[in-house]
């Protein structure tokens, strides 16, 4: 029971040492933060995850946020004080970094990486706090081994506050809002897990006593109002995904004779860019009433169609594939985009005075196709010359197993 109650009191001691060393009012703590903040936007900007990460793993913004939540739990006036100082000081650099950053930097377009900043939802809540359970109880550790890197990543303090200097330099006060409130969030729930934390661990030798009922309460309405929107947003979220899986098996079953290159919701309408044959306007109707069988009865469908019977644009094409192959890249080509190019010089070999130009590419995954898509113009458009052509591509794909689109151009 001893040595319980002694092991108890050492792992006390190692938290309250390494949270108050870890609360530095100095220069070089800022400094390091500038240089992480300057790292992070980079990463979002050139949408490189891995540069993201090492921002992360060399930025200090999360010691002052954890001392927060133990000055809380320990009750510890003056430490809240110097942590909640090192903390906007901290957050205020950050900010200075990234707007500057992000106002000499040519590339002014958000990235992925910026706009999964700009999302909120729950389930940020839930990382933020079980990161900072797992960083109270690395903090309690002698040797916390990788228990606090990891949690430095989970938690991403400093994408967020990245993307508010982002949109602050480009005064896309959207951004600064929705990536302020995921800012937020890491930083409440990361000192609320904090404080429980070192309550559970029981740290007698630096409380004075519990916390107050008064306070309990008001911890407790902040935690519900700030986590109320992130509660609208997963809601939101979740509808979204299940409306994409409920349309995209209306494509597979109503309508398996187009291909579907783009797909979005956009107010009650669903817009589908395609390619196949014209749908009449009863066609149009018939399927609108079948978008209720996969709960979209609210929508109503909307049909951009590329191809004109046989027929297909230069442009389309090049906007709907990855790229156009060619025998210069073949070397550093997979296997499937070497077939693509063994069947565009099969077709060129086959038809040298019937066919003019073959465009093949893959066409870009918007619904997780692997399919080809083929433009071919022709020297001389007779039917027999695209009948011809139609049956080598046929039976040329299927001998390298090629799920193709094959259409003709005028361009």
């Amino acid at each position: 029971m001893d040595m319980d109650g002694e092991d108890q009191l050492l792992k006390s001691d190692i938290i309250d040492k390494h949270v108050r060393q870890n609360l530095n009012l100095s220069w070089l703590n800022f400094a390091v933060l500038f240089c992480a903040t300057i790292i992070a936007s980079i990463g979002l900007n050139m949408d490189s995850v891995a540069i993201v990460i090492g921002a992360m793993l060399i930025s200090p913004i999360m010691d002052p946020i954890i001392g927060m939540g133990y000055g809380v739990g320990i009750r510890d006036t003056k430490l809240l004080r110097k942590a909640v100082m090192v903390y906007l000081i901290e957050v205020i650099v950050g900010l200075i970094a990234a707007t500057i950053y992000f106002s000499l930097s040519p590339i002014k377009d958000a990235s992925e990486q910026i706009i999964a900043r700009t999302q909120p939802a729950i389930w940020d809540v839930l990382v933020a706090f079980f990161g900072g359970v797992a960083g109270i109880i690395g903090s309690a550790k002698k040797d916390p081994g990788n228990i606090l890197p990891g949690v430095a990543i989970a938690t991403a303090l400093i994408p967020p506050l990245s993307t508010v200097g982002y949109g602050l330099s480009q005064f896309k006060w959207s951004i600064v809002f929705s990536a302020g409130y995921l800012f937020l969030i890491n930083t409440f729930f990361i000192a609320l897990a904090t404080m429980l934390g070192t309550l559970v661990f029981n740290l007698k030798q630096h409380r004075a006593s519990g916390i107050p009922i008064k306070n309990q309460v008001l911890i407790i309405i902040a935690a519900i109002i700030i986590t109320i929107p992130s509660l609208i947003s997963a809601s939101t979220l979740v509808k979204k995904t299940y409306n994409e899986t409920q349309l995209t098996s209306f494509i597979d079953n109503e309508i398996p004779g187009l291909y579907v290159v783009n797909k979005q919701f956009e107010d009650k309408k669903i817009k589908l860019v395609v390619i196949g044959d014209d749908l009449n306007k009863s066609e149009i109707s018939s399927l609108d009433n079948r978008l209720s069988d996969y709960q979209l009865g609210d929508y109503k469908l909307q049909f951009q169609q590329l191809s004109k019977g046989n027929y297909l644009s230069v442009n389309a094409f090049k906007k709907y594939v990855d790229q156009e192959k060619s025998s210069t890249t073949q070397s550093t080509t997979s296997s499937s985009d070497k077939n693509l190019l063994k069947l565009k010089s099969q077709i060129t070999k086959e038809y040298p005075d019937a066919v003019e130009k073959v465009y093949i590419g893959q066409l870009v995954e918007k619904n997780k196709s692997d399919k080809a898509l083929i433009l071919v113009k022709l020297k001389d458009e007779t039917p027999d010359n695209q009948t011809d052509v139609k049956k080598f591509v046929k039976t040329s794909a299927d001998k390298l197993n090629i799920d193709y689109s094959l259409h003709f151009t005028k361009d």
